[in-house]
């Protein structure tokens, strides 16, 4: 019953720990095959215990009273049959024989108090005792034939080795249940403890199990995102290769626009083909401006220059996501000053922390909209600046959006954490920018708050 009582408490707690119902049936399996599988040794080792007690334990216990009974017995059955074989025909002869065995029955053990016995029969065989017959047979105390405890044990002359006749001993039934009880409590203690083991280890595995399961997910969605990390991996190879790749006709397109540029100028300056020729100028070298951004963000290259324009990393980071904010509808506020020369920093990297917490940002005030509703104001602040409170150059990634809760926050950074569906999100940015940040010995700041939004202060 007990291991039945913890199986249904262990699969409540596993079934509200989960809250994924499809997961459900499989746990339950595992969970229930346990329990019965504990629930069958314990029954198992109760009915064992029970049969041991009444074959084997019980009887022995009832053997051992009745060895104690036979020690009594033969103590004192020695001066019974002195008194018998040399009768008298006087009261004298009978108040001995009756005050031998009232010492019998003042014999108690020792801790219950609990006399030995219960009652003397005595029954004489008058062919060899001088006496009239039925003048010795006595029945002293409580005597009845249902007592488990029942002794016989025979009379002979000290001097003939005749039988006189036969000491039937009653044991007390008292005596034998308190002794028992004694030795029953010892092994209901005992049998107890084995079957709080077994519920114990049954509760133990449980709990393995419940821990496995949620591990193996765990593994199970960490090998989801490292495998959406590789596609994305190979994602940016491709793209840096399609940049390549399409250098080449944005040239040609260049080219020939430049030379319709230099026809209409000549000849057709105001016309509305000449406006149509510098605007795919203007547009093959914002495509140029794009394709030179993402090849040099994806470039591998780890030293670290003795200056650099974090100005300009900030602005060529911001460069992926202006034609994002404006489908979105995310507005935009930009604080950078024209240039701001930090030593010791890379710029490829510093881009990728500055992608990283952009593309973070705008999840967070999308992720808004679609649970409050299309009609909040999605705002995304990018601010860099010098403190003279802090006499640190600051950089600033703020939104409006879900925001974190604290427990999220403190472990945002962690490797492969992620609050967003399997394939949106890897969890690796925030770690990657955490990363970065060490090796340039920069620190990191977060505030953040549920349905407010979230502000990340790097600084240096």
């Amino acid at each position: 019953m007990s291991t039945l009582i913890c199986s249904c408490l262990f699969y409540m707690i596993n079934l509200k720990n989960t809250n994924e119902l499809k997961t459900i049936p499989r746990i339950s399996q595992y969970t229930l095959s346990i329990a019965v599988v504990f629930f069958l040794i314990t029954t198992g080792l109760i009915v064992i215990l029970i049969i041991y007690w009444d074959n084997f334990l019980e009887p022995q216990l009832i053997n051992k009273a009745k060895l104690t009974l036979n020690a009594i017995a033969q103590s004192q059955i020695r001066p019974i049959c002195d008194a018998i074989e040399n009768y008298e025909d006087t009261p004298q002869t009978i108040k001995k024989i009756e005050n031998i065995v009232n010492i019998i029955f003042l014999l108690k053990e020792a801790d219950s108090n609990i006399p030995f016995v219960e009652g003397i029969r005595i029954e004489v065989d008058y062919d060899f005792v001088k006496a009239k017959e039925g003048t010795l047979d006595l029945a002293i105390g409580s005597i009845y034939d249902n007592n488990i405890l029942i002794l016989e044990i025979p009379m002979y002359s000290k001097n003939t080795h005749e039988l006189l006749g036969i000491s039937i001993f009653y044991g007390n039934p008292n005596f034998l249940t308190a002794y028992k009880s004694d030795v029953k409590s010892a092994y209901i203690i005992t049998a107890l403890m084995l079957i709080f083991v077994l519920i114990f280890a049954w509760i133990m595995a449980a709990i393995f199990i419940i821990q496995i399961r949620k591990a193996d997910k765990e593994i199970k969605k960490k090998q989801a995102q490292v495998i959406h990390a590789g596609r994305l991996t190979a994602m940016g190879e491709m793209a840096t290769g399609i940049a390549h790749e399409i250098n080449q006709p944005l040239a040609i397109i260049r080219l020939a626009a430049d030379g319709l540029n230099s026809y209409f100028k000549n000849k057709y300056e105001d016309s509305m083909e000449a406006k149509a020729a510098k605007k795919i100028i203007q547009h093959v070298n914002r495509a140029s401006g794009i394709i030179d951004n993402m090849r040099s963000f994806a470039r591998a290259d780890t030293d670290i220059n003795e200056f650099t324009d974090i100005a300009k990393c900030i602005r060529n980071g911001l460069s992926f996501f202006n034609e994002q904010f404006r489908i979105h509808d995310i507005n935009l506020f930009v604080s950078l000053p024209d240039e701001l020369i930090i030593k010791g920093i890379n710029s490829q990297k510093f881009e990728q922390i500055v992608v990283n917490l952009i593309s973070n940002a705008r999840y967070a005030v999308d992720k808004k909209a679609q649970i409050y509703g299309t009609d909040v104001e999605k705002k995304v602040f990018i601010n860099l600046y010098c403190s003279d409170a802090k006499q640190a150059i600051i950089f600033e990634v703020k939104d409006n959006g879900i925001g974190m809760s604290s427990d999220v926050m403190a472990r945002c950074m962690d490797p492969f954490f992620t609050t967003k569906e399997v394939g949106e999100g890897t969890g690796l940015g925030l770690s990657i920018v955490h990363s970065i940040l060490k090796e340039f010995k920069m620190d990191i700041e977060i505030e953040s708050k549920i349905g407010d939004g979230s502000l990340f202060r790097i600084f240096k």
